[in-house]
């Protein structure tokens, strides 16, 4: 219900802007549709494999929330869940008041699959299967120039769904958005944050490629309001985390990015657009005390097609540093997925 009210409310802030525009700023093309079938597809390695001999397996197969055969006296399920192989579908809306400013509301997914976890308890291994993410972004961007590039945004992260696991608390144990029973989950991996940042783009290129390389930095503001019940036997998981008794509130994210576009200044065929980069990407969820930080490396290629269209694929390759939160070390949270996408982007 909370993200289809914020779907909602971005809708109604866009459908502001165009009851306010003249007729003849319409016909100018400041609005602009952009629909991306993509397909996610699984490529970290040990996301299926069996565990080793003596080892309980934590999940259960066929992408199967409650299937499987428990094992005798446990709830887990015996077998190998599938990996992420899912088409999905990303949107956005995009008003252009100028050359400097425009607002835009985008619904993206990312849906991957972790590699094979042994430390939640001992003798145990845990695989993932497929897990499914869904982010809601309000943004307001401002083009300074000079390569510089300003926003501000709000957006809403959810954890629709976990397909491999299966225990006592079912869809709770991964922290997905709710428990069996559409009850929601006082656990949630949800996130909400506001934030502004920048980008800065420069260096040599030609007419169809970017500046060689682009900086990013962000901060964001993590809104986190305590239940109020942290000692009590219902406290929410938050309270108790890495030692810390008290609840840990609100605060502050600063995620930062490079990238470099390596043949900008040689001779492609139009409209071809290769990248590499790296991503510091902390995020900091609901139910956990303290945020995460991953290190995320994409790299891939783009093809600028006639009549609105783009085709891509990347190569994303994330690994969190060592966190105590949800994955105890030495394992921490590891994935690969290579990601292919169709975009039509239709000004109207």
């Amino acid at each position: 219900m909370r993200r289809m009210y914020q779907i909602a409310v971005a809708g109604l802030v866009l459908a502001s802007f165009a009851l306010m525009s003249t007729p003849a700023a319409m016909a100018a093309g400041n609005w602009e549709l952009t629909v991306s079938p993509v397909y996610f597809l699984d490529t970290t390695g040990d996301s299926t494999t069996n565990p080793p001999p003596g080892y309980i397996p934590l999940q259960c197969p066929n992408n199967s929330q409650f299937g499987g055969t428990p094992l005798a006296g446990l709830s887990q399920c015996q077998g190998t869940p599938g990996k992420t192989s899912n088409l999905r579908l990303d949107y956005g809306l995009t008003y252009t008041f100028n050359k400097k400013w425009n607002v835009n509301y985008s619904h993206s997914n990312f849906d991957f699959s972790l590699g094979r976890i042994y430390s939640l308890a001992p003798g145990t291994s845990l695989l993932s299967g497929s897990v499914n993410d869904r982010t809601d972004q309000f943004t307001v961007n401002y083009n300074y120039g000079h390569g510089i590039a300003l926003d501000a945004y709000y957006y809403s992260h959810q954890r629709i769904s976990i397909n491999g696991v299966s225990n006592p608390q079912g869809a709770c144990f991964f922290n997905s958005e709710q428990c069996p029973g559409n009850i929601s989950n006082p656990a949630s991996i949800n996130a909400n944050a506001y934030g502004v940042g920048g980008t800065y783009s420069f260096g040599p290129h030609l007419p169809y490629e970017p500046p060689m390389f682009k900086l990013g930095l962000d901060a964001q503001y993590v809104p986190r309001p305590g239940n109020g019940n942290c000692g009590t036997a219902t406290a929410q998981p938050a309270c108790g985390s890495n030692g810390i008794n008290g609840y840990v509130g609100s605060g502050w994210i600063i995620p930062y990015s490079i990238t470099w576009f390596p043949l900008s200044t040689a001779h492609l065929p139009p409209g071809l657009i290769p990248f590499i980069g790296y991503q510091s990407l902390p995020v900091w969820f609901h139910a956990e005390n303290s945020p995460e930080v991953y290190n995320v490396t994409d790299l891939g290629l783009i093809q600028i097609l006639p009549h609105g269209f783009e085709l891509s694929y990347v190569y994303f390759k994330l690994q969190g540093r060592t966190s105590s939160d949800t994955i105890p070390p030495p394992d921490v949270v590891r994935s690969v997925t290579s990601i292919f996408k169709l975009t039509y982007n239709l000004k109207f």
